[in-house]
């Protein structure tokens, strides 16, 4: 009786999904997502780049979302997957806090090196550059800025932080996937995370480069 409940509870909500997607997502899909076994970015990722293989990608420039509530964008997230660059050279166990200050944002991005087990951390600030949105800022890790975009937010519950965050720049040649838990083990995340990598592949980004993130059990933040 509790799984014939469980299938249909599970069937109204992909139904309700689907039909809440601004572009149209194979139903199919979404049901495979659910049974993707917890923790596996990369199948969820296949699956998107699979069903979106057909469609065209947008040339237009890079879109931020509507608005950034701030209050709910700081505290801790946990990096997911990102383009590689040099920030994340043997990189695991990714994290980044972020909290309000006079300036703008402090930033505190923090890994552990795969190739000595020890913390690699950097400090920053981020400043917003537009106010009406507060999606576009200017990240310093130093005395020359970095393009802060944030192109994709999830949020399950609109009293609650921001649950996903897509950073990007207008360029597409930064990524970075953010999370508020270091792994992926609910259907309603899986779902999320499968809308945004079809988003990001509707808007052009080349997603066979993304790298997904170590984020284990054995890791340890500080």
């Amino acid at each position: 009786m509790k799984s014939v409940i469980y299938l249909v509870a599970f069937g109204l909500f992909i139904t309700f999904f689907a039909a809440c997607e601004k572009e149209t997502i194979d139903s199919d899909s979404l049901e495979s997502i659910a049974t993707v076994p917890s923790k596996d970015i990369q199948a969820i990722l296949n699956e998107a780049i699979s069903q979106t293989s057909i469609r065209k990608q947008k040339s237009t420039p890079v879109q931020t979302v509507d608005f950034v509530e701030l209050s709910r964008y700081t505290g801790r997230w946990y990096e997911l997957a990102n383009f590689p660059s040099f920030f994340s050279q043997n990189c695991s166990c990714t994290t980044a806090d972020y909290a309000v200050i006079p300036e703008g944002i402090s930033v505190f991005n923090n890994c552990t090196l795969t190739t000595t087990g020890e913390f690699s951390a950097i400090n920053g600030t981020a400043v917003v550059v537009d106010e009406q949105t507060n999606s576009k800022l200017n990240v310093f890790f130093g005395p020359v800025p970095g393009d802060y975009w944030i192109i994709d937010l999830v949020g399950f519950d609109e009293d609650e932080p921001y649950d996903f965050s897509v950073v990007s720049g207008p360029d597409r040649d930064s990524l970075f996937l953010l999370s508020r838990t270091p792994e992926i083990t609910t259907i309603k995340q899986k779902v999320a995370l499968f809308k945004i990598f079809v988003n990001l592949i509707l808007q052009g980004y080349d997603l066979t480069k993304l790298e997904i993130t170590y984020q284990g059990q054995d890791c340890v933040y500080p």
